[in-house]
C-alpha cells in the first residue's frame, strides 16, 4: 500500500511539473507577443494627410501645411485618421480644398480662368464660362473677378474689359 502511495504521488507531482511548465511557456509566448507588439510600436510612422511625403515617427503637425499628423504603418496605409470633429477649421478648409481640387479634375470644366473657378464646381459641378465668355454671355463671379485680376485664359478677342458678368443668371 505505500508503494501505491508513493508512485501515486510521484505522478501527481510529475502532473503538477507538467501544468507549471506549459503555463510557463504560456506566459513566454505572451511575453514574445508583447515583444512583438513593442517593436511594432517602434515602426510607427506618421504622416500627412495632405503631404504623405511628411514623416515622422511621433505625431505633431505637418511642417508644410500644419496640418496633425495621422498614425501610419511603415507601408504607407493609413492605420488611424483624425476624424472630421477632431479636424481643426484650418485643417478642414485645406482638405476641402483638396478635395475639390480632385473633383474638378473629374468634372466637365470648361473654366476661361487660367486656374479653373470654384464657384462652378460647388454650384453647378459643371464650367461653361469658357464658351460662355466666347458667345457674348456673363460668366459666374470667379470667372468675371479672375479676368479682372488679370487670370484670364488667352482667348483671342477676349479683354478683361469684354468680360461681363452674370452673377444671377448663370445657369450650367
Amino acid at each position: 500500500m505505500k508503494r501505491a502511495s508513493f508512485v501515486l504521488a510521484i505522478v501527481l507531482i510529475a502532473l503538477l511539473g507538467l501544468g507549471m511548465h506549459g503555463r510557463a511557456q504560456q506566459s513566454q509566448g505572451n511575453g514574445k507577443a508583447e515583444s512583438a507588439r513593442h517593436q511594432q510600436h517602434d515602426k510607427e510612422v506618421y504622416t500627412c494627410p495632405m503631404h504623405p511625403d511628411v514623416k515622422s515617427d511621433k505625431p505633431g503637425k505637418c511642417p508644410k501645411c500644419g496640418m496633425s499628423l495621422v498614425l501610419s504603418e511603415a507601408k504607407g496605409e493609413v492605420v488611424s485618421q483624425s476624424s472630421d470633429q477632431e479636424l481643426s477649421g484650418k485643417e478642414k478648409a485645406l482638405k476641402a480644398k483638396k478635395l475639390l481640387e480632385e473633383a474638378k479634375e473629374d468634372l466637365v470644366y470648361n473654366c476661361c480662368l487660367s486656374i479653373p473657378c470654384d464657384r462652378c464646381a460647388l454650384d453647378h459641378q459643371s464650367c461653361s464660362c469658357s464658351k460662355d465668355l466666347r458667345t457674348g454671355k456673363g460668366v459666374c463671379s470667379d470667372c468675371y473677378a479672375g479676368w479682372q485680376m488679370g487670370q484670364g485664359k488667352d482667348i483671342p478677342g477676349i479683354t478683361k474689359d469684354k468680360v461681363k458678368p452674370n452673377f444671377h443668371d448663370h445657369k450650367h
